[in-house]
């Protein structure tokens, strides 16, 4: 055994001589592992401060060793953002009260040039002394900043991304994994279906929104052999394996509430191709549908009303061309239907009457008022002179453009003459008007009641009351107008054959009891032997239903009178009697729809009057670019279609190609620079057993899909399985086009 203090034997020194070896190779090797890695590394004096580092600790900052000596731990505490100080002190504090097994906080730290970088900072306590109070620390950090501001890029990526979905809330968008778990359920989702993101996102089942009989139905052709359905989301996604696909579904919301819908499904695919779920876009379409029916309905009602009233109706094209007349126009004026519409209401009328006309013709145009009323002389066929009461509105476009003009026509020559009839007969007159409906009064200029029939007195003063006759006007009646009822009118206007101030039709209201009956007054006067008005008849007419249906007349047409195409109202009854014609002939047809790709900016950077000039100009190409009996119509805004009778999906697509190189060639000049527009054409075969809806609904997803697929392009439904390819039928024709007619 040695002495303390004796020298090592040999066999001791050699030991020695190897454990130095190893430690100098094992140090050497650590060396060589930090300098690879890039880190810094460091090692503190936890009682006096002091810190020892590597170059690569100062390197990382943009220092040597030697700038910032002395190293010490207020060092470190200069160069971190002082925003992250706090944080990473109080980890510190953490670690040295043995509360964490090591230390390890991220921070930012200024660079030499000024500029922040992120650092990574981790180390332990390798040495506590006997009271357990921390001696030395060391620990290594490393430059992240690259990795941070990836981290943040992404941060900011996705909280952009889901405020740009959160923010489509009248689009609902339902993101799902491979295996259809819901992984993202936007606010438009939530506002169409009623269900919170909780009760979704990670359900696998998304069935739960589509009404059950509706999907058994479209499942039930697609069981395999052995008779076993798809799972709701393999059918859908399998439309959509390849690219979006649209349908149109019922909904069924939480509170079960039943909702249409029309939703697209696209598959997500990471960078590398990768396929990683799928995402629906729904867009509630009940209103569009509700609004589609409620206009058929209003066309329906505006026809019947149009065609069946006794009065003289017109429609009248702004440079006075009539566009439509009914029964009664032609029976007054004695010219059949096709004769009027060949003519203009200028050369009808009386020349001593038509510049009065003109002048309130010129007032709506300019908007200083909204209606106008006059009596004036037509030219009847046989030479006739005509008297009729013109009552004539304007219908402007929803952005005020003067479409076309609504007038209403009755015939009023025998009440023209009516004063000298009534003095001639004036008993058998009286009898007769007893036993109408219509209110008559007679008075004096000053407004005494010199005689009232029976319909008047009933009501002025009720069933069975005393006559009215010898009252003054004012005290028994009370007129009002639509535009202010709550302001009655001056009667003793009325007394005065010079004034113009009343309106007498139209817009009267005749307060009975406690309601406003709508009513035309219609006044003749009564002369003396010396020619002087000495009276006036009344004859007060309860209007209700003709009123309405003025109004109705205001806002219908069957015309869109900027492109002179069918507006849609006669798009649906061609497109009706189409696929009757289909259903009973066997004959293909196909509809065609056409929506302007870059129309909006014409009409903001241009005006309005551009748009309508581009408008028109593509209204000339569809309507040149098909046959004289194929239909062009204007459905509203920037959207046409045509109905191509007696024409395959084959050749439909040929011709939607040439209207579309049509349509891309076209320039209109405008201004010092020319307008260009492209479109989107979608076509669908018509079938013999379709609704107008489905028809429709057919043509228009195939326009969406052109739109999807980048615009300017035309796309064409698939063939339906189990019939004649819509695609072959009726291409025997296509060697002898003449028996098509026309330039399709």
């Amino acid at each position: 055994m040695k002495r303390n203090g004796a020298p090592p034997d040999g066999d001791e020194a050699a030991a020695l001589a190897r454990a130095l070896q190893d430690t100098t190779e094992q140090r050497r090797r650590l060396e060589m592992i930090i300098d690879g890695t890039a880190m810094g590394t460091w090692e503190w004096n936890c009682q006096t401060g002091a810190m020892r580092v590597n170059e690569r600790w100062a390197q990382i900052v943009g220092y040597t060793r030697e700038e910032l000596s002395p190293i010490t731990s207020q060092t470190f505490s200069r160069l971190v953002h002082p925003d992250d100080l706090a944080q990473s002190n109080a980890l510190l504090r953490e670690h040295l009260e043995g509360r964490s097994p090591h230390y390890d906080s991220l921070c930012r730290m200024r660079h030499k040039q000024g500029h922040w970088i992120w650092v990574q900072d981790r180390g332990r306590v390798y040495e506590w002394d006997a009271e357990g109070r921390p001696l030395r620390m060391a620990g290594a950090h490393a430059d992240v900043s690259d990795l941070q501001n990836a981290r943040e890029d992404a941060a900011d990526t996705r909280q952009r991304l889901q405020a740009v979905v959160d923010a489509s809330d009248e689009v609902a968008v339902i993101a799902t994994d491979i295996h259809g778990v819901v992984n993202l359920f936007n606010t438009g989702a939530q506002k169409l279906l009623g269900y919170t993101p909780e009760e979704v996102i990670g359900q696998v089942n998304p069935g739960l929104f589509h009404e059950i009989h509706e999907m058994q139905d479209y499942l039930r052709p697609l069981a395999d052999a052995e008779g076993r359905l798809p799972t709701v989301f393999e059918a859908l996604t399998a439309h959509a394996a390849q690219g979006t696909w649209s349908h149109q579904w019922t909904f069924v919301r939480k509170d079960g509430e039943h909702r249409q819908v029309r939703l697209s499904i696209s598959p997500l695919d990471s960078g590398s191709g990768q396929r990683m779920g799928y995402v629906g876009m729904a867009v509630d379409i009940t209103p569009l549908l509700e609004v589609r029916e409620q206009a058929h309905l209003a066309a329906e009602k505006f026809a019947g009303a149009f065609s069946s009233a006794a009065l003289g109706m017109a429609l009248v094209s702004l440079e006075g061309r009539w566009l439509d007349v009914n029964d009664a126009l032609c029976g007054i004026l004695g010219y059949t239907r096709a004769e009027l519409l060949e003519i203009d209401f200028q050369t009808l009328t009386h020349p001593d009457d038509l510049h009065a006309d003109l002048a309130l013709v010129g007032d709506l145009l300019a908007g200083r008022r909204d209606h106008y009323h006059m009596e004036k002389r037509y030219l009847g066929k046989g030479g006739n002179v005509v008297w009729g009461r013109l009552s004539v509105s304007l219908v402007r476009a929803p952005h005020g453009e003067p479409l076309h003009f609504v007038s209403q026509i009755q015939d009023v020559t025998v009440q023209r003459f009516s004063g000298q009839q009534l003095r001639e007969s004036e008993h058998r007159t009286r009898v007769t008007l007893d036993a109408v409906a219509d209110m008559v009064l007679t008075l004096d200029l000053a407004g005494h009641i010199q005689y009232a029939n029976a319909a008047a007195t009933r009501a002025l003063a009720g069933e069975g009351a005393a006559p009215v006759t010898g009252s003054q006007i004012q005290d028994v009646m009370e007129l009002t107008t639509e535009y202010a009822p709550r302001s009655p009118l001056d009667l003793a206007v009325l007394l005065d054959a010079e004034s113009n101030a009343v309106d007498l039709h139209s817009d009267l209201l005749l307060s009975v009891g406690a309601q406003l009956v709508p009513v035309d007054l219609t006044r003749a006067w009564l002369q003396g032997e010396d020619g002087q008005v000495s009276g006036t008849v009344w004859v007060i007419r309860d209007v209700t239903q003709q009123r309405a249906r003025q109004r109705e007349a205001r806002h219908l047409a069957e015309v869109d009178p900027l492109t002179e195409l069918s507006n849609r109202r006669g798009f649906e009854a061609h497109l009706q009697e189409a696929i009757t014609r289909v259903a009973r002939t066997g004959q293909s047809a196909s509809l065609m729809f056409i929506d302007l790709d870059n129309f909006k900016p014409i009409n903001d950077s241009h005006g309005h009057l551009a748009g309508d000039a581009m408008l028109w100009a593509v209204a000339t190409v569809l309507r040149h670019g098909v046959r004289d009996s194929d239909i062009v119509a204007r459905l509203g805004g920037d959207e046409f279609a045509v109905i191509l009778a007696g024409c395959s999906l084959r050749r439909a697509r040929r011709i939607a190609s040439d209207l579309l190189e049509s349509v891309r060639t076209l320039s209109v000049p405008w201004g010092a620079g020319r307008l260009v527009v492209g479109t989107s054409i979608g076509i669908a075969a018509i079938g013999g057993h379709m609704s107008v809806d489905a028809a429709v609904a057919a043509a228009d997803a195939q326009c969406y899909r052109a739109k999807a697929l980048g615009k300017n392009n035309v796309q064409v439904e698939a063939p339906v399985h189990g019939g004649p390819d819509p695609l072959d039928v009726g291409d025997a024709e296509l060697d002898g086009e003449s028996s098509e007619g026309g330039p399709g």
